[in-house]
């Protein structure tokens, strides 16, 4: 079995689906890294800083089933099998950088996101344990809905997701919203401003999921056609949308395409936090293209 013979830290699984049964029986939640472990510096970082570290190891999986989902620069680190499974998980969780962590209930939806963080693994542990409150806010706002009607159950649903980040529940939380749009038609509430934006970038997702063999310029294409509905977009969100396309890029696919596309992005708004992003990434992938060349 692919699951039984995939090479991982200590502690962590790479099989998702069994990752979570586990945590149902043990009533625990899920924490996913999307990583690049040969590759990328913060993620390496991350790994040494928190995760290698004995406390996190003693700690974190009282709470957590801890999965990775690794995109190698050296393929052969990764089974065929695992690579297909974290290749639909990036496009699920609408990945768009790494490190990405997620933390999920047990049946997988998502209620907050993070990355690296500066101060070592009790620092992050506490991170942690911050974020599990919002789980906490987010079942007692919907627990409250079951028992309420029209705009009453509406206020409450939306209390449930103001406490998760927007693009989490752009891309995760779409029968919740749609809920709240039929109790509340005229949108008193303000959810189409909040989240209309974000959640036709969940949309746009499944689009470019749809093109990723189709090649770099089919994959851009596909943004800037989508970017056309939206003229009033910001700067911001066109960077967005354009990290969306970076997934389809990075190790070990096209390199040189990723670097094109990262510099655009980054010139859109140097100084937005997409931006820098795009230009602290740009200069990973700089690296290995020079790597690459003194093979």
């Amino acid at each position: 079995m692919p699951w039984a013979t995939q090479a991982s830290p200590e502690g962590w699984v790479t099989d998702y689906e069994k990752a979570k049964l586990d945590a149902a029986a043990a009533k625990k939640d899920l924490l996913l890294d999307f990583t690049g472990s040969d590759w990328c510096g913060w993620c390496i970082r991350l790994r040494k800083e928190v995760f290698d570290v004995q406390a996190f190891k003693d700690a974190a999986p009282k709470d957590f089933v801890l999965v990775e989902l690794d995109f190698p620069q050296n393929a052969s680190l990764v089974s065929p099998e695992v690579r297909k499974q974290n290749e639909a998980l990036q496009a699920q969780f609408a990945v768009k950088g790494y490190p990405s962590i997620f933390l999920t209930d047990a049946s997988g939806r998502p209620y907050a996101q993070t990355g690296y963080q500066k101060g070592g693994a009790e620092a992050y542990l506490k991170h942690l344990a911050e974020l599990r409150e919002v789980r906490v806010k987010r079942d007692a706002a919907f627990a409250r809905a079951e028992g309420v009607q029209g705009m009453e159950k509406a206020k409450a649903l939306k209390e449930g997701l103001d406490v998760l980040g927007e693009e989490v529940v752009a891309a995760h939380y779409k029968g919740v919203l749609g809920q709240i749009r039929e109790l509340d038609p005229k949108d008193e509430l303000g959810l189409d401003a909040k989240f209309g934006f974000l959640a036709a970038m969940s949309e746009l997702e499944g689009v470019l999921g749809s093109k990723k063999s189709a090649g770099a310029e089919a994959l851009r294409a596909a943004v800037e056609e989508f970017l056309k509905k939206y003229p009033n977009a910001t700067k911001q969100q066109k960077q967005e949308a354009l990290f969306g396309v970076l997934n389809y890029l990075v190790p070990p696919k096209d390199n040189q395409a990723a670097a094109t596309l990262l510099s655009d992005i980054r010139a859109l708004d140097p100084e937005s936090e997409a931006g820098k992003r795009a230009g602290e990434i740009h200069e990973r992938v700089l690296k290995m293209i020079e790597k690459q060349k003194g093979k």
